[in-house]
């Protein structure tokens, strides 16, 4: 308030026009600047907000120091490489993604490329956005950035660490990683289950298809689904598998889109349906209020429990107001890989309704568990039946 106590004063002085004229100059002058006083906090404060979005763990002021520092993912033959800090650096004896500090006058990629080549002694080109990661070590606040990248020349070559190491994936836990590269580590595996989930199908689809196309765990189920759609409704079969159930709806007289992530599997329902099938994972939607009924029959369960709520998201989005949605996954409480390598995200009632109270525009008409034979055994699922409001906004973005 000084700057305004001192222009009070300065009015009262104030004996002629001229002076007023003054003084109303300083006055506005003032009066500018307290407003860009505040809105510069306001800018803080928003700032402190999407930061403490990126990183809920660590809340990190706009106004205090943060470094910038940018990472590296190379994978070469299914291997990726890592990097352990010698001794006398801080956090020695810790592993890390190559990279290293942005300085003021260059870009991310940029900083990268200079780090691979005075670090390393090599050249790389820089591909796309991986993450990011924002971390408090206590002495100083790190902003980590990575990027995934591709080695095209040089020979790897310690110079700022004692060690190098080129891992699977699903290894990578095995070495003791700087805190801040850990989003980015759990993230690889997350991708590397996903990855070896799909191609166990891609391998298998004809012995998968053979074993499922049959199955009537589904019958009463797609009965009860079917009740809620009006006549003509367009269906999406999201994960259609064998194309079973994508047949059921179309001779009952609604209309399909049937997706499937697996290439091999898509294929052999294009040809059983007598129309074409996408190749698409469901985090991969990009309609908007489109479909009457959406048909996930255990097609979600392979979707790591970190991304299933933006799947979900997306899921939603494609449903029309006052749309059905129907999905299954096995009944359990962990994530975990089987003996084929496929992954498996299992949920029970309390644990799916945990998640689906994220999604106010969605209503559970139905959430149930029910055995199943398969395989010689009963394994339990559980079945989850939505409908969307009709109040539901219209999602644009």
């Amino acid at each position: 308030m000084a700057p305004i106590r001192s222009v009070s004063l300065a009015f009262i002085a104030a004996r002629n026009s001229t002076l007023r004229d003054s003084c109303m100059l300083i006055f506005f002058s003032s009066i500018e600047k307290l407003l860009c006083y505040i809105i510069k906090d306001l800018i803080i404060s928003s700032s402190e907000q999407v930061r403490y979005h990126l990183h809920p763990r660590k809340k990190i002021g706009f106004s205090q120091h943060m470094l910038l520092v940018t990472a590296a993912i190379i994978e070469t033959n299914g291997l990726i490489l890592a990097a352990r800090r010698k001794p006398g650096c801080q956090l020695a004896g810790y592993w890390e993604f190559p990279g290293g500090k942005v300085e003021a006058d260059e870009t991310n990629e940029g900083c990268l490329a200079r780090e691979l080549s005075e670090e390393f002694g090599v050249q790389c080109k820089i591909g796309d956005f991986f993450g990011d990661s924002i971390y408090d070590y206590g002495t100083k606040r790190v902003r980590l950035l990575a990027y995934r990248v591709q080695h095209l020349s040089g020979t790897f070559q310690c110079r700022d660490h004692d060690r190098l190491c080129w891992l699977p994936a699903h290894e990578l836990l095995s070495l003791q990683w700087a805190p801040a590269d850990m989003p980015f580590v759990v993230k690889l595996q997350e991708e590397h289950q996903v990855t070896a989930t799909l191609a166990y199908y891609q391998d298998n689809a004809r012995e998968y298809i053979q074993e499922t196309i049959d199955l009537e765990f589904t019958g009463q189920i797609r009965q009860r689904f079917l009740a809620l759609l009006a006549p003509d409704s367009l269906v999406l079969d999201l994960g259609c598998g064998s194309g079973r159930d994508s047949r059921f709806f179309l001779e009952a007289g609604h209309r399909i889109v049937a997706v499937d992530p697996v290439d091999a599997i898509a294929e052999s329902a294009t040809e059983y349906l007598g129309q074409p099938v996408r190749v698409q994972k469901a985090e991969e939607l990009e309609e908007t209020n489109t479909y009457d009924g959406i048909w996930a029959c255990a097609s979600l369960l392979h979707i790591p429990r970190s991304r299933i709520e933006a799947t979900f998201t997306v899921i939603c989005k494609a449903l029309k107001p006052g749309g059905i949605w129907y999905m299954s996954f096995k009944r359990g409480e962990t994530e975990y890989q089987d003996y084929k390598q496929r992954f498996f995200n299992n949920y029970t009632i309390p644990l799916m309704e945990q998640v689906l109270r994220q999604y106010p525009q969605l209503s559970i008409i139905d959430i149930y568990e029910s055995p199943s034979l398969l395989r010689g055994k009963v394994q339990p699922w559980l079945n989850i039946l939505l409908k969307k409001s009709t109040q539901a906004p219209q999602i644009t973005g």
